[in-house]
């Protein structure tokens, strides 16, 4: 292993392909420029390349080589990409609390208000999504340590 930043992260490359299985590169080993490519999504810049690591989800294996640097084969029992993803529509009380968030996040022209939060004294307030909290009036809550 190298040291941080010492690789490009392979997932900004333009040949990058993510397996929507794996989440590895799924061209790995198809160009020339694979050979010096570690396949695997690394934001830190510090996985080295490893000839055994590559995906093969569409053949129904799944390989991977372990952090210990052992490698692991194994035959997927149902096709990953087979089937579908749902997703439901959003009810009204949902549409109602984004339209309340977004308000309230308008008043206090603070885009990363996040939702209610509690206090230990029951108070209700909004963190700001930093180390900042406010009340309901938008006024910042000051912690004592």
């Amino acid at each position: 292993m190298t040291s941080p930043g010492y690789y490009m992260n392979p997932s900004h490359k333009s040949c990058w392909q993510t397996c929507s299985a794996c989440f590895r590169c799924a061209n790995k080993g198809r160009y020339a420029k694979c050979q010096k490519c570690s396949g695997v999504h690394d934001p830190v810049g510090w996985i080295d390349e490893n000839p055994d690591n590559f995906c093969q989800c569409t053949q129904g294996v799944l390989r991977w080589v372990t952090q210990q640097g052992q490698l692991v084969i194994s035959r997927y029992n149902r096709d990953p990409f087979k089937g579908s993803l749902k997703e439901s529509l959003p009810t009204e009380d949902d549409r109602d609390y984004e339209s309340y968030v977004d308000q309230y996040r308008e008043k206090l022209d603070n885009p990363y208000v996040s939702p209610v939060f509690i206090d230990s004294n029951g108070k209700r307030g909004y963190w700001d999504g930093g180390a900042r909290f406010f009340d309901q009036e938008g006024n910042e809550i000051i912690h004592e340590h």
